[in-house]
């Protein structure tokens, strides 16, 4: 993603300008009409794009991971919950561990390598998971 070309389009309102090739700064841009942005406005929205951008990058696979950790408490252990209530007895150990360890899932975050990039194991079929009682 091009943060330059992002923040400076999201600040400049309809005003024309333009961006010489390879430009990282916002002291490259070049207005092709008046205009009463500065750099360090365009500077400042950049960082402020790319923390985003960082941010959900990181939350993506989180969001995964309780997508497919509540799909499994709705569709194992609330029904054994069910059963259990219905059958007026209590859920047992097992499952009760179970459904916790479930619910700890969360607390798996991803790690960045030495380059800030995602490493392995936040992918669902790379975490551990908990044992689902027979």
């Amino acid at each position: 993603m091009d943060f330059l070309l992002e923040a400076t389009f999201s600040l400049a309102n309809g005003k024309q300008y333009w961006i010489p090739p390879n430009s990282t700064e916002g002291s490259e841009v070049q207005w092709l009409e008046t205009c009463s942005i500065t750099a360090e406005q365009i500077d400042t929205k950049k960082a402020e794009l790319e923390a985003e951008y960082d941010a959900n990058l990181l939350l993506k696979p989180l969001k995964l991971l309780r997508e497919e950790r509540d799909k499994k408490l709705k569709e194992e252990v609330d029904s054994k919950t069910c059963e259990a209530y219905n059958n007026g007895t209590q859920l047992s150990t097992e499952w009760k561990n179970y459904r916790q360890a479930l619910l700890d899932m969360t607390l798996q975050t991803p790690t960045l390598d030495e380059n800030g990039n995602l490493k392995a194991g936040l992918e669902l079929d790379e975490i551990y998971w908990p044992t689902k009682p027979e």
